[in-house]
Order: structure tokens, then sequence, then C-alpha cells
């Protein structure tokens, strides 16, 4: 009787040890596509960055939902989850005198076409002003860049 109880408890502790495991390797690895996943963006966003590049991100950001599947609303921009969709924002000094500024979304800038924005702003300057992250997921969920005026 005790020799088998023995072996229970044994057989128990073994099996919470490599349920353990397996649940650390899976959380692991969980954390190295989010690391993996945000440094496609953030390798842009710690410095000026032209015109393309932003275009690069936008593109990005709009793979990136639609391999997600984030919906869109009935204006076609997507939908803020909590878990992995990327919104970004580009914030465009309309009047430095008055300090005005007008602010699109990535949807807005596909839909005049890639090829007009880097037309007009290939050679601007964009800097991230603001940045935020899914608390869920830790993946970045949203990006806002500024054109510098020159």
């Amino acid at each position: 009787m005790k020799k088998s109880f023995i072996i229970i408890i044994l057989i128990t502790l073994f099996l919470i040890v490599i349920s353990s495991v397996v649940a650390i390797n899976i959380r692991n690895k969980a954390s190295r596509v989010v690391k993996m996943e945000n440094k496609a963006f953030e390798q842009y966003l710690n410095s000026e960055i032209y015109g393309t590049d932003v275009m690069t991100l936008i593109n990005k950001a709009d793979n990136t939902n639609k391999s997600n599947g984030v919906q869109k609303d009935t204006k076609g921009y997507y939908i803020k989850n909590n878990t992995n969709s990327i919104q970004i924002d580009i914030e465009f000094i309309t009047d430095e005198e008055e300090e005005k500024t007008t602010t699109y979304k990535m949807e807005q800038i596909l839909k005049l076409g890639s090829s007009e924005f880097i037309k007009n702003f290939n050679e601007a300057k964009f800097k991230c002003t603001s940045k935020d992250y899914h608390k869920e997921t830790g993946k970045l969920a949203y990006i806002k860049f500024t054109h510098i005026s020159e």
C-alpha cells in the first residue's frame, strides 16, 4: 500500500514538472515571437526616418493586421483589439505659427496610394512622437510619426 502511494506521488510530481517545463517553453517562445515582431517596427522608432521608411512601416502594419484578421470599421479603419492590431498615425504640421497640425490614419494614406505618398514625402523626415503596446501581449499597438519641418 505504501509503495503504490509513493509511486502515485512520484508520477504526479513527474507530470507536474513536465507540465511546468512545457508551459515555460511555450511562454518563452511566445515572448521571442513578440520581441521579433516588435523589432521589425522598433528599429525605426528611435531616430528620424524618411517618408519611404514610414511607408514601409505602414505597409508592414497593414500586412500584419490582414494576416492577424484584424477587423475594420465602416470607414475602413482597423479596429484596435487587445492582442495584435497595429495602428499608425502620421501628423503633419499645417501652420507652424499657429501650431496647427493634421493627423492622418495609415488607412487614409494607403487609400491615396503608396506611390503618391512616396512621391511627395520620400525625402521628408519624420520622428516617432508616440507609441503604445498591447497590455495583454506586449505587442506594438500604436505608433505616431510627426513630420519634421525643415
